[in-house]
């Protein structure tokens, strides 16, 4: 009779250290679920914020790319005056190949087109989507060209030849700006940016001359990426006529 006592005894041990057992595997396993779900959520974020920001590596080649646009423009602007295509810089001609008059004219007015094969043969470009980062759509983001103000550092008080990447990322802004001044730094403009770096046609509200009480940062740099006073957008001018 005891024996069969201490046996009931020792099978109702056995029958709750297993249910103690099972308890305790039902926990581990819903910690496994948890810290799973835990750590797709954190990977989703990561992959969000990765989306959404652009790379040290792909910046500076998009820096490099802007910059050496820049750079193309101002030969083509040197070369036409160099050649007599413009006289100076007063004669260029801006217009567009997508503009219905881009081939109207005599030799005499295509040779004084900047983007015509007769004149500057200048590619027109975008810019690359990466590059863009857009809070207005009036102008949108791209490249603009045009002669509509005076830089208050050239040699006369005559409008110069403006060429803008406008709207664009911030850090491939930095990158430009490393690579002209040295370092990552951006001058805020004290006025609407547009005003100051694209043609009233574009947009009119009107141009002002880039001075430096418009932009004390600007000062002798023919070159540079600029931001609006709410440092909120970001552009890169370079001055391909000065006059």
């Amino acid at each position: 009779m005891n024996t069969l006592l201490t046996d009931k005894k020792n099978i109702n041990r056995q029958g709750n250290r297993r249910k103690e057992c099972g308890n305790a595997l039902i926990y581990v396993l819903i910690a496994i679920a948890l810290f799973a779900a835990l750590n797709l959520t954190l990977s989703r974020q990561t992959d969000t914020n990765e989306a959404n920001s652009i790379s040290d590596d792909l910046a500076e080649l998009l820096s490099t790319q802007l910059i050496s646009y820049a750079a193309q423009a101002k030969s083509v602007a040197d070369q036409m005056i160099f050649t007599g295509s413009a006289s100076t810089i007063d004669d260029m001609d801006f217009i567009l190949p997508t503009n219905a008059g881009f081939n109207a004219g005599t030799k005499s007015d295509l040779i004084k087109r900047v983007y015509h094969p007769e004149g500057g043969g200048l590619n027109p470009a975008k810019l690359p989507e990466k590059a863009i980062y857009q809070i207005a759509s009036s102008p949108i983001a791209g490249w603009y060209i045009g002669r509509f103000n005076n830089v208050e550092w050239t040699k006369t008080s005559a409008q110069d030849v403006i060429l803008v990447a406008y709207q664009i990322d911030k850090t491939v802004c930095e990158k430009i700006n490393e690579k002209i001044t040295g370092s990552t730094t951006i001058p805020a403009l004290a006025d609407i940016m547009s005003r100051l770096l694209i043609d009233n046609a574009l947009h009119g509200s009107g141009n002002l001359d880039l001075t430096t009480a418009k932009c004390a940062g600007c000062d002798t740099y023919f070159s540079l990426c600029v931001s609006n006073s709410a440092v909120s957008a970001w552009s890169f001018y370079s001055i391909i006529g000065a006059q």
